[in-house]
This record gives C-alpha cells, structure tokens and sequence, in this order.
C-alpha cells in the first residue's frame, strides 16, 4: 500500500489556503541537471490557474475527495510515466455505496488493513493526459495532495469545474 494510504482521509497537514490562486505565480524550477520541470496545474474550466507547482520527482500526487451522497472520504492516485497520465490506485472505506466499486480485469482488490478497500495496480490511462473533475464543495470537500503538500481546493474554488494537468517545459 502507498505510504500514508492507511491516514486517516483528511491529512492533518492540509493547508487552507485563501490564497491558492497565487501559486499560479510560481515559476519554472529547474530541476538538478539545469532542465526546467514539468509543473503540475489545476486550472478551472475559465482558466484560472489555482495550483501550479513542480511536480515530485516520482512523478505522482493523490486527490482526497469526500463523496457527496455516500460522505465517504476517497482517495485517487496518480502518475506521470513517460509523457502520460495514469490513474494507479483507488481507496475507499465501501464498495457498496453511490457507485463506488471495483470492476474485474481493473487493479487488484486488496483489504487496506482498515477495513476499507484499496484497488492497486489500476494503470489505466486517462484520456488526452487530463484529470477532469469538479471541485467539491465545502461539505464535500476536494485536496490534492502532492510532494507533502496539501491544496484544498474546495477553500478556494467551490462547485467549480476544473482540470489537472501536467505542463512539460
């Protein structure tokens, strides 16, 4: 299992953070070798840039989402391979509720050791290198989470629809 898969959904370092817009201030690092990184964005659907940041060397982040109907916390994992966007793992305390399940052929379903469910190895590649999703409200709450970071993005932009993406230099 991931490192910090068995926490508690809401990380207890999330930032809240009334000014995450202006990280879209941040400029291109360059990585060891003097190349600039790629940086990973959430954009809305206007185009306003609400997170952009390097992205982590192991090229991975995770999307801490509370389901609206079920209020079930849920966490997506992601990477960046290769130029391509992958969604790796899922974890959620119930299969049962609100359509969240596991589908045969897709990811290994594992016991988390918490009671809850975590399907491993899912690699399936998200459609044109894009994450869409719409932000969740306050009451459903929607955090990236990234290189030990926390962005709440439901602080900021609420109900919003928005994309993740990552930006090669």
């Amino acid at each position: 299992m991931p490192a910090g898969w068995g926490r508690r959904w809401r990380l207890p370092l999330l930032i809240a953070v009334a000014g995450v817009a202006a990280l879209g201030t941040l400029s291109a690092s360059p990585a060891a070798g003097g190349e600039p990184t790629p940086r990973l964005r959430v954009v809305t659907v206007d185009g306003e840039v609400l997170v952009d940041v390097p992205l982590a060397r192991d090229g991975t982040w995770i999307i801490e989402w509370l389901h609206s109907a079920a209020r079930v916390g849920v966490r997506d994992a992601f990477a960046w391979r290769d130029g391509r966007m992958w969604l790796t793992d899922h974890w959620t305390p119930h299969l049962d509720v609100a359509g969240l399940g596991h589908v045969p052929g897709r990811g290994e379903l594992r016991p988390d050791g918490a009671g809850g469910h975590w399907i491993a190895a899912i690699d399936e590649r998200l459609a044109g290198d894009v994450h869409r999703f719409v932000i969740g409200s306050a009451h459903a709450p929607t955090t990236l989470v990234h290189d030990g970071r926390a962005f709440e993005l439901s602080a900021v932009r609420p109900g919003v629809r928005a994309r993740l993406e990552v930006v090669s230099p």
